[in-house]
C-alpha cells in the first residue's frame, strides 16, 4: 500500500458476529492469549508471543503499518463475547496494480466455526467495493489444511504451489496460492 496513503480513517467492517476493528492497546490482554500458544504460530513467521509487551509491541506495529499505508490490520472481535480473537489484514497493496494479500490468525478456541471465513468475506467486499481493488490474494503452508478451506470458503481459488516460497522458522515451505477478482466477485453478487 506504501506508494500512496489509501486511507486516512480506520475502516471498521461489520458482519453478522464480527466487528473488524482498530486494536487498541486494552487488547494486548486478548491478543496475548492466543498469540502465546505454539500451534497459533505454527504456520506463520513470527514465533509465539512470550509476555503481554509482546503483544503491546504488535499492536503498535499495527497502528504504524497503516499510518505508512503498508497495510491495513484488523482486529476481529466476536460481538457475542466482546472480546478480540484473532486479527485479519489487506497487505502489500498496489494503486498501480489494484492487488492485495491477505493474512489472518486466530485464536485456537474458535478454529473450525467459519469466523475466519466471514471475515475474509467483509475484507474482500471492503477490497473490491471501497478499495476498487482488481485481485486479492493469500496463500498458506500446503499442509495448513484449516487454511486453505478458509480460503476456499470466503470464494477464493486455489491458483498453483509455490515450493519452498517462504523461508519460516528455518525451514523454506512450500505455499498454495488462492486469488478472486473483481470480476468473480462481482458474478457472485449476481446470484
Amino acid at each position: 500500500m506504501n506508494d500512496e496513503k489509501l486511507l486516512t480513517e480506520f475502516p471498521q467492517l461489520e458482519t453478522v458476529r464480527l466487528k473488524l476493528r482498530k486494536l487498541s492497546a486494552a487488547d494486548a490482554n486478548d491478543i496475548f492469549e492466543y498469540a502465546c500458544i505454539q500451534e497459533a504460530a505454527h504456520f506463520l513467521i513470527w514465533e509465539p508471543h512470550t509476555s503481554i509487551n509482546d503483544s503491546s509491541e504488535f499492536i503498535s506495529f499495527a497502528d504504524q503499518q497503516f499510518n505508512d499505508s503498508n497495510s491495513i490490520i484488523w482486529g476481529i472481535e466476536l460481538k457475542e463475547e466482546k472480546k478480540l480473537i484473532g486479527t485479519i489484514d489487506l497487505r502489500g497493496y498496489s494503486s498501480l496494480h489494484r492487488c492485495g494479500d491477505v493474512g489472518y490468525v486466530i485464536s485456537q478456541k474458535y478454529w473450525r466455526r467459519g469466523i475466519v471465513s466471514e471475515a475474509f468475506r467483509a475484507l474482500i467486499d471492503f477490497g473490491f467495493g471501497v478499495l476498487n481493488l482488481n485481485r486479492i490474494e493469500s496463500h498458506c503452508e500446503h499442509e495448513n489444511t484449516g487454511s486453505w478451506k478458509v480460503m476456499e470458503k470466503a470464494g477464493l481459488v486455489y491458483e498453483g504451489t509455490l515450493r519452498e516460497k517462504i523461508l519460516i522458522k528455518g525451514k523454506f515451505r512450500t505455499m498454495k496460492m488462492y486469488s478472486i477478482l473483481k470480476s468473480d466477485w462481482l458474478n457472485n453478487d449476481k446470484n
